[in-house]
């Protein structure tokens, strides 16, 4: 890898695959640097932000760094919804901001209508409000969905039931 990087220091495959095994031993500062590398060399590609975005926001514990890189991956790459979920989990689950997670989320509906992982994702946010008829509706959503694989579906409506009881 490190000869592959020596003769093409642009080869973004080469340096994902840096930061995912320097990430994967623990060497997150590594890991930073090859993901802040990346969005230099390639900065149209969402996913290098979105990863310096977990980075900085779950491990580095820098949360206020990790902001404008899932900015900056949504912006690359608005379509993608895992970008605004992961957005929304990082502002709820290290932020303690259930209210920007919740602008987060609204702003993927509006970017990606339709989604069954979206609904889901709604569904389980209103179940850890305790809002359970508004978790039942997104999941009975998500089961609209034919793109829903069998056990995807399965579980969901395993999940409804729990909640109806």
């Amino acid at each position: 890898l490190a000869r592959r990087l020596a003769q093409n220091p642009r080869d973004t495959e080469g340096w994902m695959s840096v930061a995912f095994i320097k990430h994967f031993y623990s060497d997150d500062l590594g890991a930073r640097d090859a993901y802040e590398y990346l969005n230099v060399v390639a900065n149209d590609a969402a996913l290098p932000f979105y990863n310096l975005a977990n980075l900085y926001g779950y491990y580095l514990k820098e949360p206020a760094k990790a902001i404008p890189k899932y900015h900056a991956a949504i912006a690359r790459d608005p379509v993608e919804v895992s970008y605004y979920i992961g957005f929304a989990e990082f502002y709820r689950d290290v932020m303690g901001d259930r209210d920007r997670a919740w602008e987060v989320l609204r702003m993927a509906e509006a970017k990606t209508p339709g989604s069954p992982t979206l609904w889901t994702t709604f569904a389980a946010f209103y179940q850890g409000d305790g809002t359970t008829a508004e978790a039942i509706r997104y999941y009975e959503k998500a089961l609209s969905s034919s793109a829903l694989g069998a056990g995807e579906r399965a579980a969901i409506i395993a999940e409804v039931e729990r909640l109806k009881r």
